[in-house]
């Protein structure tokens, strides 16, 4: 898992324990509570900003809510949560949710301000990473500290940062020589952020120790930002396209565009993005490192709205981008909401480890024989752990938090055979062991303190558990069943009402004269196909020259296919080294299945889904309690 921080993690804020304690449930699914707690919870997080809430949306949402539970029950039916890849992939997303009470709330303002100072700018960066596992005893953690000290001692020697990277950092960016492309504030981990900003460019930082492990980071350069854009695109996959037919095909359409062709209509017919295709390719307001670096270049080099960027290839596709509106930098005030509610989630305003010990022994009530401790430590580091009374000592407790007992026993095991040992490190390995304890006690504790934290590890349990499910009952098998796709498409086919359009035949070449004799030269063979025909015709010199794709067009995307509409036309477009051919008019009526198979593909998941619903809704008792929602939007109007 990557160690960037990316803002797909739900918000909580640490709110009075008070203000969950109503015990009333506004539904029940085969008994098992829904609590107006946890459905207010994820109702709120779901509106905008001071939205009235009125009995009518509660039912709404109460609705698609029991939908959602319902997929993860049948998700928990399937076993999905019981794998360990699942828990694997669980324990890191929450590894990198920050604990309520890590929060510091005093130094708030000053991490306000310096977030929006650095907001300001972006910064480019590489880094290797030597990780280091959240449970690694401390000769693990020096040895990952050692090694990474003698990569930094190489870096700064002159070394080739990118070689390091790539044969020591334990990273995805590994592979692009530690390369983190451009960001900006609230991207990163704040320890990582830090170390980015304060390297001057060109340089090294000193070791950063985040949560994932210790980090070198080289500062490559720094820039104002560029602020946030609005843009469309049209984008063709690279999945079982070849790079000449791509760049052929994204090019024809960039030309169609460029010579006055609907921009919807052809986002719809030709893009990728299912998501977008049936919004003109629209995308949300974005900013650096929201995006791929290569994307937001083309997108920031359109300087006119309504612009257009020629065809671009990136590593996974290629796009034509479109400039819809720019958003500069907000001001202090109108940021303040959203920087305030990022540094409570990501840890900036953690306390520091000895802080944080004092205030939850002082919240839990920590007690200790603390002569006992002294003497027995002084007793391991005079003669070795093997040499002290451990049959006596091991059922002692060592310290109590809250109603846990901590016996001796397991600090003994925490440092293994401690033949020879000093004072000093059995002091600290001790208290390395107390802030262990301590946290996981606190842990056990966090989801009935903080309740909305609760609902938080609860929401992405069965975020990951709803995706696994969904994969399986709905996006793979729409993929995998061709004749589930077939018959729906026939089943609805009055859903892809099609105007006339024609099957097209474009040619193009670098030089004109070759154009030339395609239109002298060429005759239509019903006996062969188009390409043999044209390849049968021409001089094999010329024809290894030119670049032919099949198209299918309207008649009103280029100007010239209205004088030529008839099947079999060969004509040139003036402005273009191009030549159409229109092989088939095809008439008014419904689109055909390959020319939409995006679109149908996802009309299908679409019904599946639902039809999936149904079924569940008829397999699972569900009960609602219409009193408690209506006491919700009651309690609101006061």
């Amino acid at each position: 898992m990557r160690f960037l921080v990316l803002l797909i993690f739900g918000l909580y804020t640490i709110a009075p324990a008070l203000a969950f304690q109503d015990k009333a449930n506004v539904a029940q699914i085969n008994g098992v509570p829904i609590s107006k707690a946890e459905f207010l919870y994820a109702f709120q997080k779901n509106q905008k900003e001071n939205t009235p809430i009125v009995y009518d949306s509660l039912q709404k949402y109460l609705t698609q809510y029991i939908d959602f539970k319902l997929k993860v029950l049948a998700a928990e039916k399937a076993g999905i949560d019981a794998s360990q890849t699942f828990k694997d992939e669980y324990s890191g997303y929450i590894a990198q949710i920050q604990k309520p009470y890590f929060q510091n709330p005093v130094s708030e303002e000053s991490l306000i301000l310096e977030v929006y100072d650095r907001l300001k700018y972006e910064v480019n960066a590489s880094h290797i990473l030597i990780r280091i596992a959240n449970d690694s005893n401390p000769m693990d953690t020096l040895a990952a500290y050692q090694k990474t000290d003698s990569l930094r001692i190489l870096a700064v020697s002159g070394v080739d940062f990118a070689l390091l990277a790539k044969n020591n950092s334990q990273d995805g960016s590994a592979k692009d020589g530690g390369s983190l492309g451009w960001f900006t504030a609230m991207a990163m981990v704040y320890p990582f952020e830090n170390g980015a900003y304060e390297t001057p460019v060109g340089g090294i930082s000193k070791i950063i120790r985040s949560q994932f492990g210790y980090h070198i980071i080289k500062t490559n350069d720094k820039r104002p930002a560029k602020g946030r854009v609005k843009t469309s695109h049209i984008f063709l996959t690279k999945n079982g396209r070849s790079r000449e037919s791509g760049n052929q095909l994204i090019q024809t359409i960039y030309d169609s565009i460029q010579n006055g062709g609907d921009w919807k209509a052809l986002c719809k017919q030709y893009t990728d993005d299912s998501q977008t295709q049936l919004n003109g390719g629209s995308l949300p307001f974005v900013g650096t490192g929201e995006l791929p670096d290569e994307f937001m270049k083309a997108a920031y080099s359109i300087e006119t709205l309504g612009d257009i960027a020629p065809p671009l290839e990136a590593s996974y596709g290629w796009h034509i981008i479109r400039l819809d509106a720019v958003e500069q930098m907000p001001s202090l005030e109108e940021l303040r909401p959203k920087i305030s509610e990022n540094i409570r989630r990501s840890g900036r305003n953690q306390l520091s480890q000895e802080m944080l010990v004092n205030k939850l022994k002082h919240e839990n009530g920590f007690e200790q024989d603390l002569p006992r401790l002294q003497n027995t430590i002084a007793q391991i580091a005079a003669v070795g752990l093997p040499n002290i009374d451990l049959a006596n000592l091991s059922t002692q407790t060592i310290f109590k938090i809250g109603e846990k007992e901590v016996p001796y026993s397991d600090f003994f095991n925490s440092l293994g055979n401690a033949n020879q040992i000093t004072l000093t490190s059995v002091w600290n390995r001790y208290k390395l062991f107390e802030r262990e304890q301590i946290i996981l006690h606190e842990d056990s504790l966090a989801p009935q303190k903080y309740p909305e934290y609760g609902f938080l590890l609860n929401e992405y349990k069965e975020g990951l558990m709803l995706f696994e499910v969904m994969e399986k009952e709905v996006w793979n098998k729409a993929v995998e069943d061709s004749i589930g796709l077939n018959t729906f498409f026939n089943t609805n086919k009055k859903n892809y009402a099609a105007p006339e359009r024609a099957s097209v035949w474009v040619i193009e070449s670098a030089n004109s004269e070759n154009l030339d004799k395609v239109l002298s030269t060429f005759k239509w063979d019903k006996n062969m196909s188009f390409e043999n025909a044209l390849k049968a015709q021409l001089d094999p010199q010329v024809f290894s020259a030119l670049k032919i794709a099949k198209r299918t067009y309207q008649r009103e995307d280029l100007p010239n296919f209205a004088q030529n509409w008839k099947e079999q036309a060969l004509f040139s477009q003036p402005t273009e080294k191009r030549v159409y051919a229109i092989e088939e008019i095809i008439p008014k009526g419904i689109y055909r299945l390959e020319e939409i198979k995006g679109l149908v593909m996802a009309d299908y998941q679409d019904w599946l889904e639902k039809d999936w619903i149904k079924s569940l809704r008829k397999a699972n008792k569900i009960e609602i309690d219409t009193k408690v929602l209506k006491q919700i939007a009651s309690d609101e109007k006061r």
